[in-house]
């Protein structure tokens, strides 16, 4: 244990003079707001709207949106608050602190609709408030985003303006002073304030020269104009992190500004260990991707940073090895020293540090817990919601849900979540391009796939095409599953179909909406072709249908090549494999995998009034009934259930045959998703076709040890 301990020391001191000294001077806590300037009566301030999401926040939203209607600042403030879905009261607060303030007028109270697929609840919300200061401030220059849970200095407004007007910033963000009262608050919210600027240097997010952003979303002015140009908030939608999401959305086309407040501060109040907790379990997870190694890594930095220091001065000094004591000391005195800016802010003496080792032991915990606990299903909890999923548990709809809808292959293991909306999209904008992959990069990454890490390996050109493709398969099926009346569904799909034309027509300019215009350089660069792309969206036309039956075999079989085989000739034609290889392994292993998830998925389907095995095999086993429910009672559906397995088995032999042939680095993500299904559909066969309406599928747990076999995390 000693030597283990001694080598932790020296790489936990020399890594805290690595940071003390070439880490963007992030100790130093000095990046502030200065003061707002003396008022000029010559100058014209710019129209500002706040945006308010608030959701169960009695206790507080009266004094946040009084402290708003307080300010002194000169320019016209216009207040909209979205009540999303409160059971407590807040809309009734909100009116109340208006009338107090005589100022009615101003203040704006938006019902929220109910959460719409594939976005965290803090953004729709901010979505409708955004929407609703189109009508309510058309003119506002900005908009400040701020939390239900912040008091605002009399002078915060004016000097957030005054640093974007002066030094052109497009996002101004301030950290707002938390509590710091109780015990736990003392000893862990400095700490919090120090990690985070560890983890975001504030001097380098404020360089516009380099690529770090990062916000807090307690209080950020937004110029209106740079978060258009930067998608809308429905860039980000879907992500918990949201603030730091949406300073990297606007610092790729603008520049930002990160600083800590002085007097603004947060009304919320942490008395117990289980508040601050829940508050970083929630996004600890999704801060490091999603990916089990990174949390276990994280932990373990943590461990070597903060507690081997005071391990090893605790051990020399006990051992009276005076090495051991010197490095470990050292170590803790470097720490003490960083800590000590942030400590003061906070008026805590600089002794306080010593006990840095025992936050930094909780919030590695913490850590370990946002991991365990989306790996249960209850990650990202708040509010009422959870936006994560456990093993074998899906995210949310979207591919693969249900044994009809469009599971393409080699694109993902795990459900996903985006949301389609249309859009106007300008594809001849200055950047235009580079915004439009951006927002592809977006639907994949809210969608909490594994596909997203899976594809950061490969090459730029491939990924970016393999992102564009992706999102487009993304959009069209969620417009199939979201419970919208047909004729929207139609609607939305004919407009994915004149997208298509437009693209292959080479009429690029008429393009209106980001995915399509991301689709310009794959389809370009890798000959991708138009009938595949319209495959799809014939295949969704059929999955969008409130109920679903297919007569014939070749029904069945003309489905899965739209919804399974056509996307799987896109992936190939991205992975390099030559053309006709490439079809022929579409065409086997995206039928496998189709008819896979139909034997799957039998109940599911059934439930949602969707029958994927043909009348005419029905018929041939004695089945004549055609509500699905019934069909899953008849003693002849091993049989047909049978038949199917056999020729999906025959097609993953297939497929087997084809890859054998190839490229075996360019097929990687195919065998992937051959074994895991292969495995999933072994385990429906070896448990008998008279039990084919049972449950099957593949933990998380196993999910993660294919990805890690080939290679793909």
């Amino acid at each position: 244990m000693t030597t283990w301990l001694f080598g932790s020391a020296i790489l936990s001191l020399f890594v805290w003079i690595g940071l003390i000294l070439f880490w963007g001077r992030f100790w130093w806590a000095d990046q502030r707001l200065l003061p707002a300037p003396a008022r000029d009566p010559g100058r014209k301030w710019p129209d500002v709207v706040a945006v308010i999401p608030a959701r169960n926040e009695a206790p507080t939203i009266g004094r946040t949106v009084s402290s708003l209607l307080a300010q002194a600042y000169p320019g016209k403030l216009e207040v909209i608050v979205v009540d999303d879905n409160s059971e407590d009261g807040t809309g009734d607060i909100v009116r109340r602190a208006a009338a107090a303030a005589k100022a009615s007028r101003r203040v704006h109270l938006v019902e929220g609709a109910p959460l719409a697929v594939g976005w965290s609840g803090k953004l729709w919300a901010v979505e409708q408030g955004i929407a609703a200061a189109g009508k309510i401030a058309p003119r506002a220059r900005y908009v400040l985003l701020t939390d239900a849970d912040i008091e605002h200095d009399a002078d915060n407004l004016r000097g957030l303006v005054a640093k974007a007007e002066a030094e052109n910033r497009d996002l101004v963000s301030l950290m707002v002073r938390l509590n710091c009262q109780t015990f736990w608050e003392r000893l862990l919210i400095p700490a919090f304030v120090f990690f985070f600027q560890k983890l975001y240097p504030f001097p380098w997010v404020n360089d516009p020269t380099r690529r770090l952003a990062a916000a807090a979303g307690g209080c950020m002015l937004v110029r209106r104009q740079a978060l258009a140009a930067a998608g809308g908030i429905s860039a980000i939608r879907g992500r918990l992190i949201d603030d730091c999401a949406l300073a990297a959305l606007i610092k790729r086309g603008g520049s930002i500004w990160l600083g800590l407040a002085t007097k603004t501060r947060s009304l919320r109040r942490y008395t117990r260990l289980t508040e601050v907790w829940d508050m970083v379990a929630r996004t600890a997870y999704e801060q490091l991707g999603r990916q089990p190694l990174a949390v276990a890594g994280a932990a373990l930095g943590m461990a070597v940073l903060y507690v081997a220091p005071p391990l090893a001065a605790v051990v020399g000094l006990v051992a009276g090895q005076g090495d051991l004591l010197a490095l470990g000391l050292g170590g803790w005195a470097l720490m003490v020293l960083a800590y000590w800016p942030t400590l003061r802010r906070y008026g805590r003496p600089v002794w306080v540090g010593a006990a840095l080792p025992v936050a930094g032991l909780l919030y590695a915990l913490m850590t370990v817990d946002s991991g365990l606990r989306h790996w249960r299903g209850r990650g990202g909890a708040w509010k009422g919601r959870t936006y994560g999923a456990g093993p074998g548990q899906d995210a949310g709809p979207g591919l693969g849900q249900g044994g009809g809808d469009a599971l393409p292959p080699m694109l993902s293991m795990d459900p996903m979540n985006a949301t389609s909306t249309a859009t106007d999209f300008d594809s001849e904008a200055p950047g235009a391009s580079d915004l439009a992959m951006r927002r592809a990069e977006e639907v994949v990454r809210a969608s909490g796939s594994t596909f997203f890490w899976a594809m950061r390996v490969m090459a730029p050109e491939k990924r970016r095409a393999m992102f564009a493709v992706y999102a487009f398969c993304r959009i069209v099926d969620d417009i199939a599953d979201e419970p919208n009346p047909l004729d929207q569904k139609h609607r939305e799909l004919a407009r994915w179909r004149r997208e298509i034309e437009l693209l292959f027509a080479g009429d690029h300019g008429q393009l209106s909406d980001p995915v399509a215009v991301a689709l310009i350089e794959p389809v370009a660069r890798f000959g991708l072709r138009r009938v595949d792309f319209l495959a799809v969206i014939d295949g969704m036309e059929t999955d969008a249908a409130e109920t679903l039956r297919l007569e014939t075999r070749d029904d069945l079989l003309r489905y899965c090549d739209r919804v399974a085989c056509a996307v799987g000739r896109l992936c190939c034609g991205v992975f390099g494999i030559e053309r006709r290889a490439g079809d022929e392994l579409a065409a086997s292993l995206g039928l496998a995998l189709q008819l896979t998830n139909i034997l799957r998925d039998l109940t599911e389907d059934a439930a949602r009034d969707r029958l994927y095995l043909p009348a005419d095999l029905l018929v041939a086993h004695g089945i004549s009934a055609n509500d699905p429910g019934a069909v899953l009672g008849e003693p002849g559906l091993a049989g047909a259930a049978r038949e199917i397995g056999v020729l999906a088995a025959q097609n993953f032999a297939e497929a087997r045959w084809v890859i054998a042939r190839c490229d075996r680095a360019k097929v990687k993500p195919a065998v992937m998703m051959m074994e895991a299904y292969e495995r999933i559909f072994t385990r429906i066969q070896d448990r008998g076709w008279g039990r084919v309406t049972e449950p099957a599928g593949l933990s998380k747990a196993e999910k993660l040890w294919i990805a890690f076999r080939y290679g793909l995390l």
